[in-house]
């Protein structure tokens, strides 16, 4: 019998693909609801759903990229310098 599969899915290049019990049941509904809910949390800064946080900041440092990204101490808070992708008051209005 010959394969009716054209393609190969690039989910199994994840190194972890082939422990997985269930590997056919990826909800896609739940996928793009997580992926678009991260976005929108970073582009307007949503307190609990922006993904830019102190450590990831602190990861930029650690790969020496985005340096003007750095965390700045000031006093007992640490302010983050605005990202080129987070939108003000005004244009998120």
């Amino acid at each position: 019998m010959t394969n009716i599969w054209k393609k190969k899915s690039i989910f199994f290049d994840l190194s972890y693909w082939s422990t997985l019990e269930v590997r056919h049941c990826i909800d896609v509904m739940h996928v793009e609801k997580n992926v678009c809910d991260s976005l929108i949390g970073t582009l307007l800064n949503i307190n609990g759903k922006t993904k830019d946080v102190l450590n990831t900041r602190l990861d930029l440092i650690e790969m020496n990229i985005r340096g003007e990204l750095a965390p700045l101490e000031m006093g007992k808070r640490t302010y983050f310098p605005p990202a080129c992708y987070t939108m003000s008051k005004d244009e998120k209005n």
